[in-house]
């Protein structure tokens, strides 16, 4: 064909920098590429100029997730599409005059740059593992609509049907994958925790109490005196392989009685990663993640680059098995099997005895009277298991209309105690702790002398210039205003040391002078 069009962005990723945010944008930009060419015939000598007149050229963003799971069957949703038009006004007469017999065919370079939304979930794969190609795209799509003025297919044959044929012709660009990585905005304040890039969390612990197998259980009124504060960090990068726990615990309000008999001997930790799927998507979700409208979506609507199976489902070869199931989930711990996530509390456990009770003359201040229990709590560093999903492996924690990922921190406080009678009974107290994985962007690294390359007077480094460049959200906030780091305090002002004795000889000069004068 004498006109094509390509599709080339200035990067094959979209880095998103900050939470899902539905007021925030970030900026997809790069060229559509016209090509045009003289084709050459047998009974041609010379090829004919190739001229053409572009009525039209849109580029189109879009994005789509597919579910797909053997037990709730295939759910299709357009999450986006975001259409610009690249001719304004008049017609484009495009020419290869002049070259019409070169090797290279005319290229012209059309800019676009689309705003792609910021609460769009990131390019990933999910579903059943038995079915490539699901999940998570996005892709750019461009079409481009021509007359043709004059060409080199001008021949005998050709000059009898072009009376009868339609000169306006349609082409399409070849489909662009484009893939959304979503980045958490590290805090430039650094962390009180050496192993943790985000600042720690601090949460007042509602501990639920769970029965061992002794048929007598603690007094409750033993275990509601018992105060619990747990610390972890905001974040947690899928980098980092062991995450910071901190427990804090007081009995201020036991009597010397109780702190006698109750003891702490240990406590358990477990970190577990939930996904859910889901095939239907209410209407309530629908408006809360912003997607084009039922008219816009399947089957209304197809999806541009719908995964192959949607056929097989359209004319009933497959079926969902479970019509009223419309969710399924996944849990697994992000422990790898020999960590048993135990920890033993040295000593013999009667962590209150050194609390004074109320009312004694030597209660010490709040701050002294905490038992704090501090550990590293390792993760699995690869996945280790493979089910029905696939491989049991760590994910961002995100919420997308037909997949999220949640993640929690399970701890249980196994408390012990010795009734009047001397039997001793056990109990643990359970509680949770929301918990956020994320994904951090990699430092720029400036390359040593050695990696650069000097030519003339330009400096040409290895690494890109923009990846050192910081994200928008980075220096700005959502409302225009400049991001002002208070953390660093501002020097403060001396003034010069040889500004008083340059102003007293000043000054004694012009004495001086005026008594010569």
């Amino acid at each position: 064909m004498p006109v094509s069009i390509d599709i080339i962005p200035f990067s094959g990723s979209l880095e998103l920098y900050g939470e899902p945010d539905f007021s925030s944008a970030f900026s997809l930009a790069g060229h559509v590429s016209i090509s045009l060419s003289s084709p050459s015939f047998m009974f041609q000598r010379r090829r004919s100029t190739t001229r053409a007149l572009m009525q039209s050229l849109t580029v189109t963003f879009e994005g789509q997730s597919e579910m797909i799971t053997s037990d709730i069957g295939y759910a299709p949703l357009r999450l986006c599409s975001i259409t610009r038009e690249l001719v304004n006004g008049e017609p484009v007469d495009l020419s290869n005059e002049g070259h019409e017999d070169s090797n290279k065919p005319c290229s012209w370079n059309v800019i676009f740059d689309i705003p792609v939304p910021g609460w769009l979930p990131t390019t990933s794969a999910y579903g059943d593992r038995n079915v490539v190609e699901a999940g998570t795209r996005y892709a750019l799509y461009a079409t481009a609509t021509f007359i043709y003025l004059e060409d080199g297919s001008s021949s005998i044959f050709s000059s009898f049907c072009s009376p009868f044929g339609c000169r306006t012709h349609t082409i399409n660009a070849p489909r662009c994958p484009v893939t959304l990585v979503r980045f958490a905005e590290v805090p430039s304040a650094p962390s009180s925790s050496s192993i943790s890039v985000f600042p720690m969390a601090l949460f007042i612990v509602d501990a639920q109490l769970g029965k061992d197998d002794a048929e007598t259980a603690i007094p409750p009124e033993v275990l509601k005196k018992i105060q619990v504060v747990a610390s972890i960090p905001t974040a947690v990068t899928l980098d980092e392989t062991s995450v910071p726990l901190i427990l804090r615990l007081q009995g201020n309000e036991l009597d010397t009685s109780q702190r006698e008999r109750l003891r702490i001997t240990d406590f358990t930790v477990d970190v577990e990663q939930t996904e859910t799927y889901r095939s239907t998507t209410s209407l309530d979700r629908v408006a809360r993640f912003m997607v084009p409208p039922r008219t816009q979506q399947p089957p209304s609507l197809p999806l541009r680059n719908a995964h192959s199976v949607h056929t097989l489902y359209e004319i009933g070869l497959l079926m969902n098995p479970y019509p009223s199931k419309s969710t399924s989930t996944r849990s697994f711990s992000l422990f790898d099997p020999s960590n048993s996530g135990k920890y033993t509390i040295s000593g013999d456990g009667r962590i209150f005895m050194n609390d004074s009770p109320e009312g004694d003359a030597t209660t010490r201040s709040s701050s002294e009277s905490w038992y704090v229990l501090e550990a590293n709590v390792p993760l699995a560093p690869e996945p280790h298991q493979l089910d029905w999903a696939g491989l049991r492996g760590r994910r961002i924690s995100e919420n997308t209309p037909l997949f999220s990922v949640s993640h929690v921190m399970h701890i249980a406080l196994r408390c012990v105690y010795e009734q009047p009678d001397g039997e001793v009974v056990s109990e643990r107290l359970h509680f949770s702790l929301p918990m956020q994985h994320v994904r951090v962007a990699a430092p720029s690294i400036i390359p040593p002398a050695d990696d650069r390359t000097i030519v003339g007077e330009i400096e040409l480094k290895s690494a890109p210039y923009s990846q050192s460049l910081p994200a928008y959200s980075q220096l700005f906030y959502s409302n225009g205003e400049r991001k002002i780091d208070y953390s660093t305090p501002l020097p403060l002002y001396e003034p010069p040391p040889s500004a008083s004795s340059s102003s007293s000889f000043t000054l004694d000069r012009s004495d001086d002078n005026r008594k010569s004068i």
